[in-house]
C-alpha cells in the first residue's frame, strides 16, 4: 500500500441550522431546498445569517413555486457575500417574484401550532419583538465543518494537522513537524475548517500545493 507525502482534506461542511434557542427541529436548511430534498412551503420564512448565494438561490427557487417568500437577515445589509454583479439578477428575479426583503431581524425560535409554525423574531439593536405566522422556515447558517476523517488521520501525520499560518500567509513552504513518526503532512482546507467561501478554499489550496 502506498503511504502518500501529503493528505489534504477538502471535505467541506454540512448545513449548520441548530442556532434557535427552540425549534430546532421545526426548520429545513436551504440546502434541503435545493437540492430538492424538501418541497418548498406556501407561506415560507427565510432567514440568512451568513450572506451568500445559498439563501438567494433557495429564495428563488421557493418563489417560482408560486410561494410567499421573506428572506431575513440580522445585518444591516442584504446578502453581502454576494458581489454586486451577481446581486443585480437575483434582486431583479425576487423583486419580480414578490418576495419581501427584512433587515435587522434575528430568529429566535420557532413552535408549531396547528398546521403553521410561529417564528419569534427581534432585533439586536433593541426591544422589537414580533411572531410570524408561516408555513415553513428555512435558515442558512453557513456549515459546519465535515471533518471526522481529519480528526482520524491526525495521529498518523507529521505535522498532527497543524498549519503554520505565517508561513502560509507569506507563501512558505509548511515545515510543522510535532510527530517524527508521521507518515505523512496534514491539511484541511475550506468549509473542513470553518464556514467560509469557494475564494477562501482555493486560496488555501494554492498556498499549500504549491511548495508540492
Amino acid at each position: 500500500m502506498m503511504i502518500p507525502d501529503v493528505v489534504i482534506i477538502a471535505t467541506g461542511g454540512l448545513p449548520h441550522t441548530e442556532i434557535l434557542s427552540a425549534g430546532n427541529e421545526l426548520v429545513v436548511s436551504t440546502w434541503d431546498i435545493i437540492a430538492g430534498d424538501v418541497k418548498p412551503g406556501r407561506n415560507v420564512l427565510l432567514f440568512d445569517d451568513a450572506g451568500d448565494h445559498a439563501a438567494l438561490q433557495a429564495a428563488e427557487f421557493i418563489a417560482r413555486s408560486g410561494a410567499k417568500v421573506e428572506i431575513m437577515t440580522p445585518d444591516r445589509t442584504f446578502a453581502p457575500e454576494v458581489m454586486a454583479m451577481n446581486l443585480v439578477p437575483y434582486m431583479r428575479s425576487l423583486q419580480a417574484l414578490d418576495t419581501t426583503f427584512t433587515v435587522t431581524y434575528r430568529l429566535l425560535a420557532v413552535e408549531r401550532e396547528g398546521q403553521d409554525l410561529l417564528a419569534t423574531i427581534d432585533s439586536d439593536y433593541g426591544n422589537a419583538r414580533k411572531v410570524r405566522r408561516v408555513d415553513q422556515v428555512v435558515v442558512n447558517h453557513g456549515t459546519r465543518p465535515l471533518d471526522e476523517l481529519y480528526f482520524e488521520l491526525k495521529s498518523a501525520s507529521s505535522n498532527g494537522g497543524v498549519v503554520e499560518h505565517q508561513d502560509l500567509i507569506v507563501g512558505n513552504p509548511q515545515q510543522v513537524v510535532t510527530n517524527p513518526d508521521g507518515r505523512f503532512q496534514l491539511f484541511r482546507i475550506g468549509d473542513a475548517v470553518a464556514a467560509r467561501n469557494t475564494h477562501a478554499a482555493i486560496y488555501d489550496a494554492l498556498r499549500l500545493v504549491k511548495d508540492l
